[in-house]
């Protein structure tokens, strides 16, 4: 009768959500899916590629660029956008007038194109929007395309006033030593203002297919203006390839993107250990933008380690990933997929999330701390699995998940008695 009226107890305490004791994992993390892929043909097989921005006439707006792929051809990809606030960085709105770029009728990139990262600049009161593009199917130049702020800088970014920057790609393979270059790809732009000269200095990062193979690293461009561009070949390569960083072999760099940390220069990149076989995000940081630069270790920020949150169903891929803070906190936002059936990691439903990101890791020698999803050495369990269209993990899980770790862990069954 006693244990009766015990387990009665304990059982209203779990009906109110109060009953806490029997939680022992690490808190869970933070995370949300925050676009709808359900929602819209044009992004329903994957959304990737965010770029985010603070809203340079809003301060308290975020702006985010992303790619979509559709279900029905996924050959193609398209661009869109959202916003959010600052104060509620895990709540996106995607805009009505989506898709707001598209592949050209008849030009070089009128195959497919990726987002590759956006860029404020402020003289001209535009955003510069870098992008992959192609005729065929696979990405293999880097184009520039230019939109007005506007006003409010959002509403006036449409369609009709993306603007392609000339005809042409504005960084085109190089198939001759020593880039032996068949394609290239994924560029992400950063500039710098340079005291000394008074100019802007532009560095962009992108990825190549080769002689050396495919997607085996990261090499460097230079501009003045961001519209011409030159390659800066590393001779001092170990690997004899030009990058910038020694890379894993039999890896595939892909997308990737350019941020500051202080005075430490920061690469988040998706990689695919093995040739792709399972996408993780990676990252890579110098103390200057153009050598010096050394990949952290390649499972620093693997998804399995997720506290709370890790479960093949949503993250056995992590690709296009992106750190941003956002009022003092960092945020990791990411596609990610689960293994599909096929094993071609292509074949993914992609959706995009945003991860609240607490656990310091050391960059390099004299850099400034990063913050990744916080982890543990085992892998963990979901703390909650929603069902689509939208999923969501919350910090509490659900009634169900209480219960049945509370009993495995006084009576060791998993079945309520």
């Amino acid at each position: 009768m006693i244990i009766k009226i015990l387990l009665s107890s304990i059982m209203l305490c779990l009906g109110r959500g109060e009953f806490a004791f029997a939680l022992t994992d690490p808190p869970p993390i933070k995370a949300k899916r925050v676009i709808n892929r359900a929602l819209h043909e044009w992004e329903s097989q994957q959304v990737e590629e965010p770029c985010v921005l603070v809203n340079p006439k809003n301060p308290n707006q975020l702006i985010m660029f992303y790619s979509g792929v559709p279900a029905s051809n996924q050959s193609k990809a398209y661009i869109g956008k959202a916003w959010a606030s600052v104060d509620a960085p895990l709540d996106w709105h995607e805009d009505k007038q989506n898709p707001i770029f598209k592949p050209s009728e008849d030009g070089w990139d009128s195959g497919s194109i990726r987002l590759d990262s956006v860029v404020y600049v402020a003289e001209e009161d535009s955003y510069y929007i870098y992008y992959s593009g192609t005729q065929g199917a696979i990405q293999d130049r880097i184009g520039l395309a230019i939109v007005p702020a506007g006003a409010d800088g959002y509403s006036g970014i449409t369609p009709r006033k993306i603007l392609r920057y000339d005809s042409k790609p504005v960084l085109v393979p190089e198939n001759y030593s020593p880039f032996n270059e068949t394609m290239v790809s994924q560029g992400a732009v950063m500039r710098e203002w340079n005291v000394s000269t008074s100019k802007w200095e532009w560095y962009m990062y992108y990825s190549y297919r080769g002689t050396d193979g495919v997607l085996p690293g990261i090499r460097l461009a230079f501009s003045r203006d961001g519209k011409r561009w030159s390659k800066r070949y590393n001779f001092a390569d170990p690997q004899g390839m030009g990058q910038i960083f020694t890379s894993t072999s039999g890896a595939y760099y892909e997308w990737h993107q350019i941020f500051k940390v202080g005075s430490t220069y920061v690469l988040s990149i998706e990689v695919g250990p093995h040739h792709g076989e399972r996408w993780r995000a990676v990252f890579a940081a110098s103390l200057t933008p153009t050598k010096g630069w050394q990949q952290l270790e390649i499972d620093t920020a693997l998804q399995t380690k997720w506290a709370g949150l890790y479960s093949d169903q949503y993250f056995y891929h992590v690709a296009t990933p992106a750190l941003y803070q956002v009022k003092g906190k960092w945020y990791l936002f990411v596609q990610a997929a689960a293994r599909p059936d096929s094993g071609n990691y292509i074949d993914g439903r992609w959706d995009l999330w945003v991860i609240e990101s607490s656990q310091a890791v050391s960059s390099i020698p004299g850099g400034d701390t990063l913050f990744i999803p916080e982890g543990r050495d085992s892998e963990s369990v979901p703390s909650e699995v929603v069902a689509p269209p939208m999923r969501k993990v919350y910090r509490s899980e659900p009634e169900p998940v209480k219960r049945k770790k509370f009993f495995e862990k006084i009576f060791g069954s998993k079945n309520e008695p």
